[in-house]
């Protein structure tokens, strides 16, 4: 598909529900949620081009042109996005590009394409003194995971991509206003203060949106799975 083989997970039937996970890992930081909503959705999840076990060639190629071409190839015409973090400014980008394929979205502690994203410069000069993968995962750890550190994190963050990756298509910014699909913006009170900042900006914005924010840092789908779980599905329910 698209030129590469994804790794997909599928279970439960009824409305579809397709998962984005972050850039620390894989599709299994939503394994929780997955599982649990399955009993009233048709839950799909895969792992992003470069991670975890997806095979992709070294070319460009489009994020967005990826998550619809697997709407295809699973014969969805309309799906619930939920997304964390670059999961989650992802699945915003697919529902501004295609509302026709979009059901409902829900963004989780996620940039919004087109603002600006700083975390910090001085952590921005501390990765580029890092002169391991060990180093990186440290400094991962300590910006996204400040409530402690579970071995399931640095397996997951082994599934990420290490290296220089293809160029992706640039994705044009995200115009807030004319997002036209129901919206859930969670936040997780314990991340970077710029990270939230494009989360509360995006509900402020997006017609009819609706934010919550949840006592986490940027793991929250697996420190508080219940509580996410609850939130998804009281969601979509309406929506």
């Amino acid at each position: 598909m698209n030129c590469a083989h994804f790794w997909v997970v599928e279970k439960g039937e009824g409305p579809a529900v397709l998962f984005f996970h972050f850039g620390l890992g894989d599709w299994r930081v939503f394994e929780p949620e997955l599982v649990a909503l399955a009993d009233q959705f048709r839950c799909i999840a895969y792992d992003r081009r470069f991670f975890g076990r997806t095979e992709a060639p070294d070319e460009p190629y489009s994020p967005v042109d990826d998550a619809i071409a697997l709407l295809d190839a699973f014969e969805v015409e309309r799906a619930a996005l939920v997304g964390l973090s670059g999961g989650g400014g992802l699945a915003l980008d697919v529902a501004y590009a295609h509302p026709e394929r979009v059901s409902a979205l829900v963004h989780i502690a996620a940039p919004v394409t087109g603002l600006p994203l700083i975390v910090s410069p001085k952590l921005g000069a501390a990765y580029a003194a890092a002169k391991t993968l060990e180093q990186e995962i440290a400094l991962d750890m300590e910006v996204w995971a400040p409530l402690g550190v579970e071995a399931l994190f640095h397996e997951l963050r082994g599934q990420a991509p290490a290296g220089e990756l293809p160029e992706a298509v640039k994705r044009p910014p995200v115009v807030l206003e004319d997002v036209r699909v129901p919206t859930l913006v969670v936040l997780a009170k314990h991340d970077p203060p710029e990270l939230s900042a494009a989360g509360r900006e995006a509900a402020r914005c997006i017609p009819d949106a609706r934010l919550v924010e949840v006592d986490s840092d940027h793991y929250l789908t697996l420190r508080e799975p219940e509580l996410v779980t609850a939130l998804i599905r009281d969601f979509l329910r309406g929506a």
